[in-house]
């Protein structure tokens, strides 16, 4: 297999997920947001080893990236963010601050980084036996409460009751469910001796750490002034119209793409002597039946529709609302457990799915309950949104998405939401109202003037290596 370029995958890996990171802050944030960042990376690797075989496979390995950065985004951040930024508060302790970040950065991105190179590994056929997934992924519930019950709690803030390591003021830390996942994992790829995960989970872990050290350390620039009592990017700081923490995403998305794809590059010869054998026989690894692997994908691709309701209906317990941590408890399984299981198994179909619906889902659910509430005609908003996520599936279930079609979809389909958000217009009307002049309507947006247009920016760009590689 001769592998592409090795400077143009790790420069538009870099730009991918400092597209894909910031555009996660911008849209959904949280667990689900973390797949588009993680998506790109896994089709930019798949792109790099130069194989047919594994670019007609390219889901597979996208989706495990996808939802293995799922997992870090159940960690808050926010507030551990605050004891480097917020200079006038009693919390104020930068060197905790720092080692937190780093700490919660190398479990993310290693995870993500790690299951990516797992299912290379399992991909092969040589390296992984189809019940390493099957106990791995039944104890990683079992394993992420042990995790949170021993690390982040108790956790009774009201009270002043906290857990002993907490980075968090107000925020309810689930660290400790990660950790366990990344040292379950580590076991995991040391028993089968698979060199090449180990590696893509350091490259990860490292370039997590290091990424977020230096993004918030541009933000905290960013937002005090110097020594000198001017701003970090003058003017346009003063103004307002740069975003600090947009910038800190787009950092942390480059470091991450940066450390990944040098791990990627590195390991390749380890992953590619692996799979020798696949290509061989034009076929990747895949233990399930066909009638199996699509009864099974599609049970949980209705399962992670139906997340939906636990968000929509108004659940009560005891004449109190249910913790949102409790309705996560059943999402979550939906998401990260069951369907990364079947994709490590060889299950093209709920790989595809991923990729496909459920890239459309998690954006058009989000918007649809929160960000598209004020608009007045919200209910007709909810049925397009219904009605094209109706087609979708259709597509999906029919003939199901090509690559070029998620690529497009990856690159301007958050964005356009974006917009309608962004733009509203009743918020234009008001920011016409009081604006004077055309430079005062633009300083109105803040740093959304300046994020996205750079966004677009990238899109573009990235839109243009898919047309000449993708289609």
């Amino acid at each position: 297999m001769e592998t592409q370029n090795v400077f143009i995958f790790i420069t538009v890996s870099m730009l991918c997920m400092c597209f894909g990171w910031g555009v996660r802050g911008d849209s959904i944030g949280g667990e689900k947001g973390a797949m588009l960042p993680g998506l790109l990376m896994g089709v930019m690797c798949v792109w790099y080893t130069g194989s047919e075989l594994l670019m007609q496979n390219v889901f597979l390995f996208a989706a495990a990236c996808a939802l293995g950065y799922f997992y870090g985004g159940i960690e808050p951040y926010g507030s551990t963010m605050g004891l480097i930024i917020q200079h006038d508060k009693p919390r104020y302790n930068p060197s905790l601050g720092y080692l937190a970040l780093a700490f919660k950065g190398s479990i993310w991105s290693g995870l993500g980084a790690g299951f990516l190179g797992v299912s290379f590994s399992a991909m092969s056929g040589v390296v992984y036996k189809w019940y390493d997934f099957v106990i791995f992924f039944a104890l990683v519930p079992i394993l992420q409460q042990i995790g949170y019950r021993v690390f982040n709690t108790p956790y009774d803030p009201d009270n002043g009751i906290m857990p002993k390591v907490c980075f968090c003021e107000r925020s309810r830390e689930e660290w400790g469910r990660n950790l366990m996942v990344v040292a379950e994992l580590l076991v995991l790829m040391i028993i089968r001796r698979d060199i090449f995960g180990v590696i893509m989970w350091a490259g990860g872990a490292v370039a997590g750490a290091v990424g977020w050290v230096v993004g918030i350390t541009v933000f905290d620039k960013q937002l005090h002034p110097l020594k000198s009592g001017k701003r970090m990017f003058g003017k346009f700081s003063e103004k307002g119209l740069v975003d600090g923490w947009k910038i800190m995403e787009f950092i942390q998305g480059c470091f991450n793409a940066l450390g990944i794809s040098t791990a990627f590059v590195l390991g390749w010869p380890i992953a590619a002597k692996n799979l020798e054998q696949a290509e061989a026989a034009s076929k990747l690894w895949n233990v399930l039946p066909l009638k199996v692997d699509t009864i099974l994908s599609w049970v949980f691709c209705v399962l992670i529709i139906c997340t939906v309701f636990l968000f929509a209906v108004p659940w009560h317990k005891a004449g109190k609302p249910i913790e949102s941590n409790t309705l996560e408890l059943f999402e979550r399984p939906c998401y990260m457990v069951a369907p990364l299981c079947l994709v490590m198994l060889g299950s093209t179909t709920m790989a595809g799915i991923i990729c496909g619906f459920v890239m459309y889902f998690v954006i058009a659910q989000h918007d649809a309950l929160e960000r598209f509430n004020e608009y007045k005609h919200i209910r007709l908003i909810r049925a397009v949104l219904i009605l094209i996520g109706a087609v979708i599936i259709a597509v999906q279930a029919f003939r199901g998405f090509k690559l070029w079609e998620v690529w497009i979809f990856c690159c301007f389909g958050y964005l356009i939401f974006n917009i309608a958000v962004i733009f509203h217009p009743d918020k234009i009307k008001v920011k016409r109202r009081k604006a004077e002049n055309f430079t005062q309507f633009a300083v109105s947006f803040g740093g959304a003037a300046t994020v996205q247009p750079f966004f677009w920016l990238l899109a573009t760009v990235m839109c243009m290596f898919g047309f000449f590689n993708f289609r």
